[in-house]
């Protein structure tokens, strides 16, 4: 069997305050599966995202990302975030770069051959309804359109789908979540309520009291 894309093996994590975040939590993430987790203001979803690209380490407990196990070394950090990708906290757009440029970026730090990025790149501009915005720079797109470049961009992690979009927008953006979930794309969905639609191969948590349940 493969190894999971995703584990947190008995994390223990405590806040800036000394008090118990995380006891004992424990989760995995499959190839090919997704996962949503619901959880609150303070509950610990953004110090998950912590976790796995490097910016917070657990006081007892494992980290594995495809297969490494996260460490306070440069390499391994540097290795996992060009893997991982994301959407919303640390994943923002880059202002400077198009949005054909943004969606390329992962693709180029990780020395993927032109031929590939080039597939890649038209395979998800058409796949995301982006091919008239290829040219175009993050501040002039719509709230919509840039969620969508994120989402075209990211290889994994989404953090708060819904933020800074109104309904019939997130309705819009979950619509192309379960297209990408349909085409075996495997993603971790952290949000603050449960979508109102259901994602196909996807699992969901909530995170509440120092644990998934």
């Amino acid at each position: 069997m493969n190894s999971p894309l995703i584990e947190f093996d008995n994390i223990y994590m405590r806040t800036d305050r000394g008090e118990d975040l995380f006891r004992g939590l424990k989760f995995t993430l499959q190839n090919g599966r997704s996962a949503v987790i619901i959880g609150g203001a303070g509950s610990g979803k953004t110090t998950l995202v912590e976790l796995m690209v490097g910016l917070s380490f657990p006081v007892s407990g494992k980290v594995t990302l495809f297969g490494e196990t996260m460490r306070r070394r440069r390499r391994v950090i540097r290795k996992t975030r060009l893997k991982i990708g994301g959407v919303g906290g640390p994943f923002g757009l880059i202002d400077s770069l198009t949005v054909a440029e943004n969606i390329l970026l992962p693709l180029i730090l990780i020395g993927e051959r032109k031929q590939v990025r080039r597939e890649r790149l038209t395979h998800l501009l058409g796949e995301f309804s982006l091919l008239n915005q290829a040219g175009q720079y993050p501040p002039s797109l719509t709230r919509v359109e840039s969620a969508l470049v994120m989402i075209a961009r990211a290889s994994m992690v989404i953090d708060e789908p819904a933020a800074g979009l109104d309904q019939k927008t997130y309705l819009k953006t979950l619509e192309y979540l379960v297209k990408a979930s349909l085409a075996g794309r495997s993603m971790l969905i952290l949000a603050s309520e449960k979508p109102p639609i259901e994602l196909p191969h996807t699992d969901y948590y909530t995170l509440s009291g120092g644990a998934l349940v």
